[in-house]
């Protein structure tokens, strides 16, 4: 193992905020890092330092003589946009291999997933999952030393997120990876490093385990810091009637003494062990009970897909929510998620009492969309809640939030991706509502937020519907989840099933990433599934003539008897 980067006493300040205090970093061949802290903690930053896109106000860096390093960012280079995906990736080859390289940039495109009639494909017309995959493409090609990742897994879909787990645990390549997926971290990483107080923290472990250890090691400052502080109250309390005594009697010697104790006091509370302050940032929710059978129920409906001309999505047979219910949301992009919601919502503010949509009287519900549309980004975060909920003291209740007073009538519109998540959650804790919907809530918080955003919601009792690409948290929320696959809307048990599901087509594809490729089904499946298919016809057809579903029957037909054929 050698060093490959090593950073020294960093300093660094963006405008009067100070990012990095004597930060310290080594990289060494063969490790797999994460990079972890809250959003505007400078991690970012630190990346464009590290690869000299920035120059530190002060400190040192020092490179191995031969480090070759790539940088992976969040978005694609516009630049890259007119031209074709292999010439993307081919002008990355040093010039002296463009005349005989052709085979390299077609082996690599087909590892990433793509098939030759998509190498003429314009970069501007590639899928974010897609161009993901360019953009590591690209920084690999050029066999670097040290990759160096700036949230690769935002946005990405879990079929794109297994394919890259499983790409960066065959690289042979040390790399430094932010993220806030959990999951996604302990899978790829075996050292974590927590950018916080404008310092590091440093742990050969993955993230789960990192963290566990970053708390108690905090518990431990804690502790030691209270008899710290506990040993300097009684040293001063002394101090103070030695002091006392030494004018009341005219001794010096006490009063000598009292100047000494409060000498060492000093040198005590420069000596305290540090205690982190936190970000300051807080994300709470407020949510009512409702006292209903179901909150939401949705019968024979065909879900289609929005635009002048719509598409047949998905049918609904019967999905229903009750109060307490804590409902997943699973299915590949595409399949009509947050379309089902949009559709909801619209229902919800325009005719509660629908013909197929039916909402309890007492449903009184919290939106985030992914998009964070409902946020207008010419009025001030201020300006915002007023708009949007009762009265109250709003200034208050962003300070309290962790938003700095002097921040509160910036425009929505200046907002990091983070700070507006985090004012769209305000807006719904101060409204109290009993149901929550939330469209990919997980997409702009970062890691701590997300815990917060767990614990307020399993506290709350809370109803809600959620989506999330982000596996820890639909574990740890939600208790039914519902399924969208094959144009159709089922229940599981739990989301392990969709995650094989994924896990096999990702594992299976002759061209890995080309979405036409389907996994045929084992054979223990196929007899499942048979049985399944043949207990609904059977019960749908024991029913009264009028509540019997003929075109369910029709459809759970067909698939049975294509599986009879495969079978």
């Amino acid at each position: 193992m050698s060093v490959l980067l090593q950073c020294h006493r960093l300093v660094h300040a963006m405008g009067s905020k100070p990012l990095f205090q004597d930060l310290d970093l080594i990289i060494n061949t063969g490790d797999r890092v994460g990079l972890v802290g809250h959003n505007g903690s400078g991690k970012s930053t630190l990346l464009s330092v590290l690869n000299g896109q920035i120059s530190p106000d002060d400190g040192d860096i020092s490179r191995s003589g031969d480090l070759l390093l790539e940088t992976v960012e969040q978005f694609i280079d516009i630049r890259l946009n007119e031209r074709t995906l292999f010439e993307a990736l081919h002008e990355k080859l040093p010039a002296e291999e463009h005349d005989f390289s052709d085979y390299k940039v077609t082996m690599l495109l087909q590892q990433m997933g793509f098939n030759e009639a998509e190498f003429q494909f314009k970069v501007t017309h590639l899928s974010g999952g897609q161009q993901n995959r360019l953009m590591f493409a690209r920084a690999v090609i050029s066999n670097p030393s040290l990759i160096l990742f700036d949230e690769p897994t935002n946005h990405l879909d879990l079929q794109t997120l297994l394919f890259f787990e499983d790409l960066l645990a065959s690289l042979d390549i040390a790399y430094l990876l932010i993220s806030h997926d959990r999951h996604f971290l302990d899978a790829v990483t075996d050292r974590t490093i927590f950018l916080r107080d404008h310092r590091t923290y440093s742990f050969n472990l993955p993230y789960t385990e990192a963290s566990i250890r970053l708390d108690e090691q905090d518990a431990a400052a804690e502790a030691i810091r209270k008899v710290e502080e506990k040993k300097i109250r009684e040293l001063r309390a002394s101090a103070k009637r030695l002091a006392i005594w030494g004018k009341v009697y005219d001794n010096e010697k006490l009063a000598r003494k009292a100047k000494n104790m409060e000498k060492r006091i000093e040198r005590m509370e420069d000596d305290k062990t540090f205690v982190s302050p936190g970000s300051g940032l807080k994300l709470t929710l407020d949510v009512k009970n409702a006292q209903a059978n179901r909150m939401l129920q949705i019968e024979e409906h065909q879900i289609l897909s929005p635009g002048s001309t719509p598409k047949p999505l998905f049918y609904i047979d019967n999905l229903f929510i009750r109060p307490g219910d804590r409902v997943a949301l699973l299915g590949h992009n595409g399949v009509g998620k947050t379309t089902l919601i949009k559709l909801i919502m619209q229902r919800f503010e325009t005719d509660k009492a629908g013909d197929f949509i039916k909402f309890n009287p007492q449903c009184d519900i919290g939106y985030y969309d992914q998009e964070l549309d409902l946020l207008n980004p010419d009025r001030s975060m201020t300006q915002t809640l007023e708009d949007n909920c009762k009265a109250g003291d709003y200034k208050a209740a962003l300070v309290k939030a962790g938003f700095p007073y002097l921040d509160l009538d910036k425009k929505v519109a200046v907002l990091s991706g983070g700070e507006k998540a985090r004012l769209m959650f305000l807006l719904i804790k101060l409204n109290q509502p009993n149901f929550l919907v939330l469209d990919e809530p997980t997409n702009h918080i970062d890691i701590k937020g997300k815990e917060e955003l767990e614990s307020q919601i399993l506290e709350s009792d809370a109803t809600v519907l959620i989506t999330s690409h982000d596996r820890r948290f639909v574990d740890i929320i939600a208790d039914r989840f519902i399924l969208i696959d094959q144009h159709e809307l089922r229940e599981l048990n739990d989301p392990q099933a969709f995650y094989d599901m994924d896990r096999n087509i990702v594992n299976t594809k002759e061209d890995p990433g080309v979405d036409t490729i389907q996994v045929p089904l084992a054979e223990e499946d196929i007899l499942t599934r048979i049985v399944e298919l043949e207990t609904m016809i059977a019960e749908d057809k024991e029913r009264k003539s009028k509540f019997q579903k003929p075109k369910m029957q029709l459809q759970w037909a067909r698939e049975l008897k294509e599986l009879d054929d495969s079978f």
